[in-house]
């Protein structure tokens, strides 16, 4: 090990064993700390500075009381102050208090002596120049220079007193060169620390103008080295006195254990290390009683290794406002599922007790029709109890629907998936739906293909599907026109369609598709009855296939709408869980021969 090293660290040994220790244990702030412990080192050094120039001023022969004061000044002044520094929380009246009697120490040399050497001139010029060193602070260099002062004025009228300077000696001249250099090699160093943290500050100040946050350079301990401009404004607290405290400090406790792990991870050697914590900052106060608040704001700390090697380099970006805002829209998403949570109950009960009484009246009604209790006398009556049991009919349709979709909103429709032939489903609706086109005079025709065997679904739920989109095609298709199913194999998917050549959907109300209770409105679908809940339920049951939709329609020449499902079944990570598995695919377009308007979105 070189020998400069092996000297720094017997002095940083020595320095820590001296003078840490005197330190009140009560001070928490590392930066006071540091000052005390600074102040503690004042007071050794004190009396071996007073020894030189007493030694060079006063010969020791047979002088007792000079070689007595100087063991006392020597062993007592240290153990005085250091004793009053480690009991005493206001370190800086402690530090006054040896200044001046370091100064009047000087003064007495003087007056002892009967003469004022240059070594005495330079030590009290040097006051307010060792008072910096140690304390750092305008208050104190005030008192130094006050006491610098007055020792000048005994120092002057003593030499007045004695015809001038006395002769310079040699050892006054060897001491008084040897303190000079100290007092230069000294202020070097210190220019030179204030010189590169001026220069790191506006490195960081640089850096600070293009980021959002304070910069923040720690040492490896964690301590900080210096700070961005914006510091005071983000902490309310001057950058002087955050400098060279621990950011720990700040962190509130809570949040300290994961600060431990971000600068754990920094310290082992992770290229970037991230964290969200707390930290204290002051604010002004709303009274005068309280003309300070403290607050704790979240901040953002992403930090890297200094690029020199030493310490890292934090960058704080306040995001108290984010949090804040992310919190509130947590709290209006619950606020929003929990009253649609509340209208899908609240759906599902009114659905299932009008069931109830409407299946009464649709059942007594058909028994009346069909005449089981006696013959309707009066033509009337039975065109009242037609009336009666088609408006009934209509009525459990509705509430039929609206239990569907309501179900499907709040992710509690059931699912129950088993393999069967599509071509029967097909055939099924088929049937059941030829006697409603014949009437209207529309042909009803299916295509599926040959290759289309079974498939894993729900068969109620294909049915329903199926059921919906023919009933509309037919609906909205004028006599003479043809609805007609096609089904085919496509990539693993069951793909089939739905196409009419009726009236088709404008541009405009291709947007409100889909959606509950919105029906296109023209002079020709009002003569049809119809809640807008068909395709609402159709969308919500393909997308619980996991499944996608595609509306293609064009104005006068008809509409297209094509369904995908998985031949397998939907997977099971997409199986309902909540409201957000209901979501499906939904494009429209709205020209069958791919126009110019397609839209592609998520719809629920």
């Amino acid at each position: 090990m070189p020998i400069h090293s092996v000297i720094r660290s017997s002095i940083v040994e020595t320095y820590d064993r001296l003078c840490k220790r005197w330190v009140n244990a009560s001070v928490v702030d590392a930066a006071e700390r540091a000052r005390d412990a600074r102040i503690a080192g004042s007071m050794f050094a004190m009396p071996l500075l007073l020894a030189v120039p007493m030694l060079t001023t006063h010969p020791l022969t047979n002088d007792i009381a000079v070689i007595v004061s100087l063991v006392v000044g020597v062993l007592a002044l240290p153990m005085i102050f250091c004793g009053a520094l480690s009991i005493s929380r206001k370190s800086a009246t402690v530090g006054a208090a040896a200044l001046l009697v370091y100064g009047a120490a000087i003064a007495a040399i003087s007056v002892s002596a009967g003469s004022a050497s240059l070594l005495l001139w330079l030590m009290t010029a040097a006051i307010p120049l060792e008072t910096w060193f140690v304390h750092k602070s305008r208050t104190a260099l005030g008192v130094a220079g006050c006491t610098a002062g007055a020792v000048l004025v005994v120092l002057s009228i003593v030499a007045f007193e004695n015809g001038g300077l006395v002769a310079l000696s040699a050892p006054v001249l060897l001491a008084s060169l040897g303190y000079m250099g100290i007092l230069l090699a000294r202020t070097g160093i210190a220019l030179s620390r204030h010189a590169r943290s001026a220069r790191r500050d506006d490195r960081i100040a640089d850096l600070e103008s293009v980021i959002e946050g304070v910069v923040i350079r720690l040492a490896t301990d964690g301590t900080v080295e210096c700070l961005s401009p914006r510091a005071q404004e983000q902490f309310g607290i001057a950058r002087n006195l955050l400098i060279g405290t621990a950011l720990m400090e700040r962190v509130h406790v809570s949040d300290r254990v994961q600060y431990a792990n971000f600068l754990a991870d920094l310290k082992g050697g992770a290229p970037v290390a991230t964290a969200d914590v707390k930290l204290r900052s002051v604010a002004a106060g709303e009274t005068s009683k309280h003309a300070h608040t403290i607050r704790f704001a979240t901040h953002h700390l992403r930090a890297v290794p200094h690029s020199e090697g030493r310490g890292f380099l934090v960058v704080a970006t306040d995001i108290a406002q984010a949090v804040a805002d992310r919190n509130a829209l947590a709290h209006a998403r619950r606020e929003v599922e929990t009253a649609e949570i509340a209208k899908s109950r609240f759906l599902s009960s009114v659905s299932h007790e009008l069931r109830t009484p409407l299946n009464s009246i649709i059942g007594f009604s058909d028994l009346l029709l069909q005449e089981i209790c006696g013959k309707l006398p009066d033509s009337r009556q039975r065109e009242y109890v037609e009336l009666v049991h088609r408006s009934g009919t209509h009525l459990l349709s509705v509430v039929n629907a609206i239990l569907d979709v309501s179900k499907i909103e709040a992710g509690t429709y059931p699912i129950v998936t088993e393999r069967f032939a599509f071509k029967d489903a097909v055939t099924m609706v088929h049937d059941m739906m030829a006697h409603q086109a014949a009437q209207k005079g529309v042909t009803l025709c299916d295509r599926v293909s040959p290759r289309v065997g079974t498939v894993v679904a729900d068969r109620r739920a294909i049915n329903q599907v199926l059921i919906n989109l023919v009933s509309n095609a037919v609906k909205f298709t004028e006599s003479g026109g043809v609805v007609t199913i096609d089904a085919l194999i496509e990539d693993e998917m069951l793909a089939f369609s739905i196409s009419d050549t009726g009236i088709g959907i404008l541009e405009a109300d291709l947007k409100t598709l889909g959606q509950p209770f919105r029906q296109v409105q023209n002079d020709y679908t009002r003569k049809h009855e119809g809640t807008g809940l068909g395709l609402a339920t159709v969308k919500g049951l393909v997308g619980l296939h996991g499944g996608s939709l595609n509306i293609k329609s064009t104005p006068g020449e008809g509409t297209v709408v094509d369904v995908r499902i998985p031949l397998e079944g939907p997977q099971m990570e997409d199986h309902i869980e909540d409201e957000a598995a209901n979501v499906v695919e939904f494009r429209i377009d709205s020209d069958m021969r791919g126009g110019s308007h397609a839209e592609t979105r998520k719809s629920a």
